[in-house]
């Protein structure tokens, strides 16, 4: 019996020692460093800009050098970069015609690079970039009609916004180009209370004003006792959060979006 009772403790310690060399491999072979300690962190440890990812063996911290990634090009731009880790810095330009708005620099922190610039391209168009998906912003005033054509004659649609992140750079962009409201493509005209996207994209997020008036409530805020708004605007009058207003009395610039990065 205690020859049996041996090998289990035996059996339990080789299987220890082969799980702690495994987590301390892994985190080597992720281009991370073993602590040396549990109680101090990886940035006291190794500097700023390290951040604990995992575990290596005797619970200590696998740490890792925090990397912010690559950075798209900004349509109609150029970017130059000093590397992509914290600290470094990402600069940028417009080409000739095109007007650089936002920061002209960003810098990599611990929640990553932050928001773009954008060259301002009126009296064409704004083209940017975020999460893979492209957007437009045409040059004119549209009634909700005519924006929906415009997109979908270049090939996209009014934009759906899915999710905060995406709404609130839609919004940080919106500020950019100040003096204007944006149509997006959500709209209760084939049932009146029951928002859609015009895509079919699920309806996930919202962002209406809360008032006064507390949005939607069916009537636009430019002409009084007027009834039946049915579609939806970033809207400058409420800090670009969302309002119904009528289709085709109001005219506003359009964002359209293009479910994959092109190059306009």
């Amino acid at each position: 019996m205690l020859n049996f009772c041996y090998m289990i403790v035996v059996a339990c310690r080789i299987y220890h020692v082969s799980s702690a060399g495994k987590l301390t491999r892994q985190c080597k072979e992720s281009y991370g460093k073993c602590g040396v300690t549990t109680d101090v962190s990886c940035n006291r440890m190794f500097g700023p800009g390290w951040v604990e990812m995992g575990k290596c063996c005797n619970s200590r911290p696998c740490c890792v050098e925090f990397q912010c990634g690559e950075i798209q090009q900004i349509p109609n731009g150029k970017m130059t970069k000093t590397g992509t880790a914290i600290g470094s810095t990402a600069t940028f330009s417009c080409d000739t015609g095109y007007e650089l708005r936002g920061s002209q620099s960003t810098t990599c922190t611990g929640d990553g690079w932050g928001y773009l610039p954008i060259c301002y391209g009126c009296p064409s168009k704004t083209t940017f970039h975020f999460n893979g998906t492209t957007y437009t912003i045409p040059c004119r005033y549209l009634y909700s009609i005519d924006a929906e054509d415009h997109c979908k004659g270049q090939g996209g649609n009014l934009a759906s916004i899915e999710t905060e992140e995406e709404n609130n750079y839609l919004k940080y962009v919106a500020k950019l180009i100040p003096g204007v409201s944006y149509w997006i493509g959500l709209s209760d005209r084939k049932t009146e209370g029951s928002f859609q996207w015009i895509s079919s994209q699920q309806l996930t997020f919202t962002d209406w004003y809360q008032g006064p008036p507390i949005q939607p409530d069916d009537k636009t805020i430019y002409f009084q006792n007027t009834w039946d708004a049915d579609c939806v605007l970033l809207n400058q009058e409420h800090s670009y959060q969302w309002s119904d207003e009528t289709c085709d009395q109001i005219g506003a610039y359009a964002i359209c979006e293009f479910w994959s990065v092109l190059s306009f």
